[in-house]
């Protein structure tokens, strides 16, 4: 991977977000959601930030990334880059950055307005950064598969629920709906959440969820990999 290329697509990549101001609804969203149930009487701030960091995988790293994608390819700018010999690692990690960044921020931010403890900062970050590299990639290629933006947001929202499904199937308490739910990336990190939550940060009751972490993240891959090599074979 060369870093030159990394870092000039970047820098365009931030160029043209700034152009398209609508975006940052997809960053404001979850920032929004923190604010409103922190002010919410009986949200406990461990409930209130799960939903909110939720949310923000759920919005940044599936939608913005497949968004930003599927501009770059209703552009033809992706195309042009497939032509000068820039690698798919190359493009993904310029897109990735800025995704990453936002998510970062917004977390960071969630995490003083919910008011946690300081001395837990770094176990709530560390989980989620992981747990959005995963989902990154699964937003880029639902950005390939996409035919334009539009088509992207729609495309995305699905996912969307998907990801935040764990939330609304643990109020739920169905046995089934528990273990699907188990099996989705999002679910993992909140049970890693609800272990740093309980103090009980033990292999037996983050394991699991590390593992499906884990097999998202190669799951992710290996989707977007099929999805370039079909995008540029179409070029």
């Amino acid at each position: 991977m060369r870093l030159y290329k990394v870092s000039a697509l970047f820098k365009l990549g931030m160029e043209d977000l700034t152009k398209n101001m609508s975006v940052f609804i997809y960053v404001l969203l979850p920032l929004v959601m923190g604010l409103l149930y922190s002010n919410l009487d009986g949200i406990s701030p461990e409930y209130n930030y799960s939903f909110s960091v939720l949310m923000n995988l759920a919005v940044i790293p599936v939608t913005l990334m497949g968004t930003i994608i599927a501009e770059e390819k209703e552009k033809n700018t992706l195309r042009t880059l497939m032509l000068n010999d820039v690698k798919a690692l190359e493009i993904l990690s310029a897109k990735a950055l800025i995704c990453l960044i936002f998510m970062l921020l917004d977390n960071i931010l969630l995490f003083f307005i919910v008011g946690l403890p300081m001395n837990l900062f770094v176990l709530y970050q560390i989980p989620a950064v992981f747990t959005a590299i995963a989902l990154l990639f699964f937003g880029a290629f639902v950005g390939l598969m996409a035919k334009n933006q539009m088509s992207a947001g729609l495309l995305s929202l699905p996912f969307m629920v998907v990801f935040l499904a764990p939330l609304f199937v643990q109020m739920m308490g169905n046995d089934l709906a528990k273990k699907i739910s188990s099996a989705i990336a999002t679910d993992g990190l909140m049970k890693i959440y609800l272990a740093i939550a309980g103090n009980d940060i033990t292999f037996s009751s983050i394991g699991l969820p590390i593992i499906v972490i884990v097999a998202w993240l190669v799951f992710s891959v290996v989707l977007f990999q099929i999805a370039y090599k079909k995008v540029k074979v179409d070029n």
